[in-house]
């Protein structure tokens, strides 16, 4: 995680969202934030590092590629 963050923040990016466990994520710095959503996933879940600047408000949704099913 250390080195994706470091990438992230090389790249010049302001954030950074996962979907994933708090209590493991949240040591890397990763909240919930209640502006951000992703439909359908229990909230706490949802989290984002900022980067750089304020944590935006929007309805996140995945690249249509995630969307596959077996």
């Amino acid at each position: 995680m250390a080195a994706a963050i470091a990438e992230a923040k090389k790249a010049g990016a302001k954030g950074i969202v996962l979907l994933g466990d708090p209590a493991y994520y949240g040591r890397f710095g990763f909240r919930h934030y209640p502006g951000l959503v992703l439909p359908g996933v229990p909230a706490p879940y949802f989290q984002a590092l900022v980067l750089a600047g304020q944590v935006p408000s929007a309805q996140v949704c995945y690249h249509s590629a995630f969307e596959a099913q077996a």
